[in-house]
């Protein structure tokens, strides 16, 4: 590559960098959103539904204006029906259920998981090889994960344990939408109309859970914090998805990856910002392992014999 096309290329990426950063930011955020809004009275079923309905109006509502509505093929729905059931409705009942019982920033070191995780899935599926390199990843992030739940002074109070577990399920469906969406190859769309399609089909789906449940509610009297909480966490809901389909379709799926890296030191952040938290070496060390193994898992393998490394 020329020196010129070297820098064409490095230019390129300065503005989805500058968009992977404030995704971070606002999936950082969530964490702490989350626990703001459930702490103060908010059911976390209806809190779900109402953050993914609010956030669906705001980009379908964008949507209309740009003349770029979800598509409404079959192709299209049963994407939309995947991510928003899966990838927003559960992963998020789960989040917003543990959110009152862990620290926001604790939650946070879910998201090296993902990838970590998406390796021995995919592997085990035949979308992809077991590589030594990759595994060492793996045993990392698992390390990281007992460095979290086993030592009795890692967490404020050992009971905390069981709930950061349940927390990492949030990761486990990440996977398994990601192999779901791979295996459905759903047809290309927009930013705009792919967020906002599966949000309000999110929606949709956690209206169904909590008219399942009984566990209605709605804003009554003046705005609380938690109220207002729940309003942020609308907004920056519809960005963080819109942000995530337009980073890859400049930049790839795999630029988009390291998002992950930055969201556990974001999570942190916010949750020092919001709620004074501080915490043990036992945490610092697993974020160490994480991030070690997320690296490792992340990282191309070299093409052999002439072969294109279709992981890479």
């Amino acid at each position: 590559m020329t020196e010129p096309a070297a820098r064409s290329g490095a230019n390129a990426l300065i503005w989805p960098a500058a968009l992977l950063v404030v995704s971070a930011l606002g999936w950082g955020i969530l964490y702490s959103l989350n626990r703001l809004a459930t702490t103060d009275g908010i059911p976390f079923i209806p809190y779900v539904f109402w953050m993914g309905t609010g956030a669906a109006l705001i980009l379908l509502g964008l949507g209309a204006a740009f003349r770029t509505l979800p598509g409404l093929s079959w192709e299209h729905v049963r994407g939309y029906l995947a991510l928003g059931t899966i990838s927003f409705g559960m992963t998020y009942t789960i989040l917003a259920f543990v959110a009152p019982k862990v620290p926001a920033g604790v939650l946070g070191l879910g998201a090296t998981l993902t990838p970590i995780l998406t390796y021995p899935a995919a592997a085990l599926l035949g979308m992809d090889r077991f590589r030594a390199i990759r595994t060492v990843g793996l045993v990392l992030g698992v390390g990281g994960v007992a460095l979290v739940v086993a030592p009795e002074t890692s967490l404020p109070t050992p009971d905390m344990a069981p709930w950061v577990l349940l927390s990492f399920a949030a990761p486990v469906l990440y996977v398994a939408n990601a192999l779901i969406i791979a295996w459905l190859k759903p047809p290309p769309a927009g930013a705009l109309p792919l967020a906002g399609g599966v949000l309000t089909t999110g929606a949709l789906f956690m209206f169904v859970v909590m008219a399942a449940t009984g566990q209605w509610w709605w804003f009554e009297g003046p705005m609380t914090a938690g109220d207002w909480a729940l309003a942020a966490a609308a907004g920056t809901m519809a960005l963080v998805f819109y942000l995530m389909v337009e980073i890859i379709r400049l930049a790839g799926p795999v630029f988009f990856t390291t998002v992950n890296f930055m969201i556990p030191l974001t999570g942190i952040g916010w949750g020092v910002l919001f709620f004074g938290e501080s915490h043990s070496h036992w945490i610092w060390l697993a974020l160490v392992l994480m991030l070690a193994g997320l690296f490792l898992v992340n990282r191309p393998s070299a093409p052999r014999d002439g072969a294109t490394d279709p992981a890479s």
